[in-house]
Protein backbone atom coordinates (compact mmCIF):
# COMPACT_ATOMS: atom_id res chain seq x y z
CA UNK A 1 0.00 0.00 0.00
CA UNK A 2 1.36 3.39 -0.92
CA UNK A 3 0.60 6.96 0.03
CA UNK A 4 1.18 9.65 -2.58
CA UNK A 5 2.50 11.99 0.12
CA UNK A 6 5.07 9.54 1.44
CA UNK A 7 7.37 7.45 -0.69
CA UNK A 8 7.18 4.63 1.83
CA UNK A 9 4.97 1.57 1.39
CA UNK A 10 3.65 -1.15 3.68
CA UNK A 11 4.16 -4.63 2.29
CA UNK A 12 1.59 -7.32 3.12
CA UNK A 13 1.27 -10.98 2.38
CA UNK A 14 -2.05 -12.42 1.16
CA UNK A 15 -3.22 -13.37 4.65
CA UNK A 16 -2.66 -9.84 5.95
CA UNK A 17 -4.37 -8.30 2.93
CA UNK A 18 -7.35 -10.64 3.40
CA UNK A 19 -7.58 -9.67 7.07
CA UNK A 20 -7.42 -5.99 6.11
CA UNK A 21 -10.34 -6.56 3.73
CA UNK A 22 -12.37 -8.20 6.50
CA UNK A 23 -11.64 -5.36 8.94
CA UNK A 24 -12.64 -2.80 6.32
CA UNK A 25 -15.95 -4.57 5.76
CA UNK A 26 -16.52 -4.77 9.52
CA UNK A 27 -15.77 -1.06 9.91
CA UNK A 28 -18.34 -0.20 7.22
CA UNK A 29 -20.97 -2.27 9.06
CA UNK A 30 -20.16 -0.65 12.42
CA UNK A 31 -20.21 2.86 10.92
CA UNK A 32 -23.57 2.27 9.23
CA UNK A 33 -25.03 0.94 12.50
CA UNK A 34 -23.76 3.99 14.38
CA UNK A 35 -25.28 6.26 11.70
CA UNK A 36 -28.61 4.42 11.81
CA UNK A 37 -28.79 4.51 15.62
CA UNK A 38 -27.95 8.22 15.65
CA UNK A 39 -30.48 9.16 12.96
CA UNK A 40 -33.29 6.94 14.22
CA UNK A 41 -32.94 7.00 18.01
CA UNK A 42 -30.47 9.89 18.54
CA UNK A 43 -28.04 7.50 20.23
CA UNK A 44 -24.61 9.12 20.37
CA UNK A 45 -21.30 7.32 20.56
CA UNK A 46 -18.58 9.43 22.19
CA UNK A 47 -15.47 7.38 21.50
CA UNK A 48 -13.63 5.85 18.56
CA UNK A 49 -14.67 2.24 18.01
CA UNK A 50 -11.47 0.24 17.49
CA UNK A 51 -11.94 -2.37 14.75
CA UNK A 52 -8.43 -3.82 14.64
CA UNK A 53 -4.88 -3.71 13.37
CA UNK A 54 -3.24 -5.65 10.55
CA UNK A 55 0.49 -6.22 10.77
CA UNK A 56 2.26 -6.21 7.44
CA UNK A 57 5.80 -7.29 6.70
CA UNK A 58 7.27 -3.87 7.47
CA UNK A 59 4.47 -1.84 9.06
CA UNK A 60 0.88 -1.94 10.25
CA UNK A 61 -2.54 -0.61 9.31
CA UNK A 62 -5.08 0.20 12.03
CA UNK A 63 -8.79 0.75 11.53
CA UNK A 64 -11.32 2.50 13.76
CA UNK A 65 -14.73 4.14 13.42
CA UNK A 66 -15.23 7.79 14.30
CA UNK A 67 -18.62 8.60 15.88
CA UNK A 68 -21.47 10.49 14.20
CA UNK A 69 -22.84 13.82 15.36
CA UNK A 70 -25.14 16.56 14.11
CA UNK A 71 -22.60 17.72 11.51
CA UNK A 72 -21.19 14.46 10.12
CA UNK A 73 -21.80 10.76 9.67
CA UNK A 74 -19.70 8.06 11.29
CA UNK A 75 -16.55 7.53 9.24
CA UNK A 76 -13.68 5.09 9.16
CA UNK A 77 -10.25 6.17 10.36
CA UNK A 78 -7.46 4.22 8.64
CA UNK A 79 -3.99 4.67 10.08
CA UNK A 80 -0.78 3.65 8.35
CA UNK A 81 2.19 3.14 10.66
CA UNK A 82 5.75 2.38 9.58
CA UNK A 83 8.75 2.95 11.80
CA UNK A 84 8.24 6.43 13.27
CA UNK A 85 5.96 7.67 10.46
CA UNK A 86 2.19 7.75 10.87
CA UNK A 87 -0.46 8.77 8.35
CA UNK A 88 -4.21 8.60 8.84
CA UNK A 89 -7.06 8.91 6.38
CA UNK A 90 -10.77 9.38 7.11
CA UNK A 91 -13.05 7.50 4.71
CA UNK A 92 -16.85 7.31 4.43
CA UNK A 93 -18.45 3.84 4.83
CA UNK A 94 -19.43 3.49 1.16
CA UNK A 95 -15.91 4.33 0.01
CA UNK A 96 -14.33 1.82 2.41
CA UNK A 97 -16.69 -0.85 1.08
CA UNK A 98 -15.51 -0.04 -2.45
CA UNK A 99 -11.88 -0.17 -1.33
CA UNK A 100 -12.57 -3.60 0.19
CA UNK A 101 -13.82 -4.83 -3.20
CA UNK A 102 -10.69 -3.48 -4.88
CA UNK A 103 -8.49 -5.33 -2.38
CA UNK A 104 -10.45 -8.53 -3.10
CA UNK A 105 -9.78 -8.08 -6.81
CA UNK A 106 -6.07 -7.49 -6.21
CA UNK A 107 -5.82 -10.60 -4.02
CA UNK A 108 -7.66 -12.79 -6.52
CA UNK A 109 -5.57 -11.53 -9.46
CA UNK A 110 -2.34 -12.29 -7.60
CA UNK A 111 -3.20 -15.77 -6.39
CA UNK A 112 -1.27 -18.44 -8.20
CA UNK A 113 -2.92 -21.81 -8.38
CA UNK A 114 -0.42 -24.63 -8.73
Amino acid sequence: MKSKDVEESIKMNFESAALLKILMEQSALVAEKINKDFKKDNIKVYHIHDIGTVFGIDGRVSIGVLPADENRVASILVGFHKDDKHISVVVKPKKIALLSIIITKIISENLKLD
